[in-house]
């Protein structure tokens, strides 16, 4: 079998491997939702409940720390995602840098 060829597995695109990176997207994109869901609930709530005012998630400029908590988590994601195409040696290798 070539590169990301799994059996019985139909190609939809010509090649494995953009079917590969197409289903990294449909999932990103799905989990992507779930995620954006779950917060515009829970903004919801919290402002029903008097807990957050409207838009004060939006106004919110975020102190040093927390940017720097924010930033680290972005990086992590980033390389969690576009690592998804690599080896697994090449993404543990990654993971421990």
């Amino acid at each position: 079998m070539a590169g990301g060829d799994v059996p019985n597995r139909p190609t939809y695109l010509g090649d494995s491997r953009l079917d590969d990176v197409a289903r990294m997207v449909f999932e990103l994109t799905s989990e992507l939702w779930i995620f954006k869901d779950r917060v515009l609930v829970l903004e919801d709530q919290l402002q029903r409940s008097g807990a957050l005012a409207a838009g004060a998630v939006d106004a919110a400029v975020p102190d040093e720390e927390l940017a720097e908590r924010l930033g680290a988590e972005r990086r992590r994601l980033a390389a969690r995602v576009y690592g998804a195409v690599l080896g697994s040696d090449e993404r543990v290798s990654a993971a421990l840098s």
